[in-house]
């Protein structure tokens, strides 16, 4: 499907990249972009060929936040159409976040507002050494609403104080230091670090990732019973499972696992 805003590929190993395309905009987010990626990432979460996400910048930002022509004009509508327009960004992090693969933030410039929230619910975050953030809304009367759940838990309460309520730009070592980033790279050494964790995530069995995903989800937001009984239910499970039983003969035969497409690359 041919898109506006967003530029889809994906390889035959299953490593799928999804680019943000309005480079004029610094990839600013409009309604037409939330209504394109949300159907896309609802593709993705269906298609068993997709392995690994690879969420990315068309040109020199990442992500600018909300388009501001885009904001302005929604101001005039009735209200009902407003709450509609607004679930639209919360729908797709939130779809982003429960998407049943991993997804890699390939974080190849700026990243404002809206951009911050699209890093949070990656998986794995890599950026280059010349990125900059910010949490902008308040400078200019607005508040990172929809964004804020998955910011503050990426980064916890104190350091979203220290960045939402002054709107202040920091850089790559500082998000590393917050948990937002997890690796800072040169720019010339983004793709292939990119593509070393695209690899790592090949190496995994599909059904395995997306079980341990929602496992990681669920832990964190339930107590020590709950945790107790769904724990103990998903391995009783994961015994019976194709995907163990092909893993362990795998291991016990000395040869590589069906899902493996990629002798691994392990870092250094």
């Amino acid at each position: 499907m041919i898109y506006k805003t967003i530029i889809y590929e994906l390889r035959p190993d299953g490593v799928a990249t999804v680019r943000l395309n309005r480079p004029e905009a610094k990839n600013a987010m409009n309604g037409v972009m939330y209504d394109e990626a949300r159907e896309l990432v609802a593709q993705i979460d269906r298609d068993p060929a997709v392995r690994v996400v690879v969420l990315t910048g068309n040109g020199s930002a990442f992500c600018s936040g909300g388009d501001f022509k885009y904001q302005q004009s929604q101001a005039s509508r009735p209200e009902k159409e407003r709450l509609a327009e607004a679930s639209k960004l919360a729908l797709w992090l939130g779809e982003l976040n429960k998407l049943t693969k991993p997804v890699i933030g390939r974080i190849n410039g700026t990243a404002y507002g809206g951009g911050v929230g699209l890093v949070s619910v990656c998986d794995v975050v890599i950026a280059h050494t010349g990125v900059k953030f910010c949490l902008s809304e308040a400078s200019i009367g607005l508040m990172p609403s929809m964004i804020s759940p998955y910011v503050v838990a990426k980064i916890g309460l104190s350091n979203a104080r220290s960045v939402f309520l002054n709107s202040r730009v920091f850089d790559t070592a500082q998000a590393k230091a917050f948990g937002l980033v997890h690796e800072v790279v040169t720019e010339d050494q983004l793709d292939a670090v990119v593509e070393q964790q695209a690899r790592l995530f090949l190496r995994c069995a599909p059904g395995a990732v997306a079980a341990t995903k929602k496992l990681i989800a669920h832990v964190n937001t339930h107590g020590e019973q709950e945790n107790f009984r769904y724990t103990v239910d998903l391995v009783a499970q994961m015994w019976a499972s194709k995907e163990a039983a092909e893993g362990i003969a795998s291991f016990l035969e000395k040869r590589e696992p069906s899902w493996r497409t990629h002798s691994p690359i392990v870092p250094s």
